[in-house]
């Protein structure tokens, strides 16, 4: 998609004006890009190939070559925001409490999320427990027991789509 400014000002004619350089609407036209034939990725050239899919393998190598390793302790809580982790370890009962982090783990028994926005890929995972909001957990094991007391959180092999990554 290209924008094509109908009227761009100088800086000059920008200089000379009282009104902030963000004030009004901006006059153009917009252009959609041509559609890709179907199956094709329209990820742009610096975008990782295996960003344009979002299945479970594809994010978790993803966030594994992003993550920060840190040793998973029971009890575990992520307060934080933002983070990226792999949590390496045996990892019995884990809580994220923050907001937006995304966490790998190749084994967790119990993960309760509470916070909001996080994101989380877990090869083999027994029990998930949401009471936080828009929260997204995939996992390998289709017997995965999940309890969602919040809202808009997401599990299953679909929980990635729509997320940028």
């Amino acid at each position: 998609m290209s924008i094509e400014s109908a009227d761009e000002p100088t800086a000059a004619s920008s200089s000379n004006t009282s009104q902030p350089e963000n004030a009004g609407p901006v006059e153009g036209s917009v252009t959609p890009s041509p559609k890709a034939s179907e199956g094709a990725s329209t990820a742009s050239p610096n975008v990782p190939k295996a960003l344009a899919d979002s299945s479970f393998q594809s994010v978790y190598e993803f966030l594994e070559a992003e993550a920060t390793e840190t040793k998973c302790t029971d009890g575990m809580d992520i307060v934080e925001m933002g983070l990226t982790l792999k949590l390496v370890g045996d990892c019995e009962n884990v809580r994220i409490s923050g907001t937006a982090n995304m966490i790998i783990a190749p084994h967790i028994t119990n993960l309760e999320i509470t916070g909001i926005g996080n994101v989380a890929a877990v090869k083999n995972i027994k029990q998930v427990t949401f009471s936080g909001m828009s929260n997204s957990v995939a996992s390998l094991n289709e017997n995965t027991k999940v309890t969602d007391n919040g809202s808009s959180n997401k599990f299953g092999p679909d929980a990635f789509e729509d997320i940028p990554f």
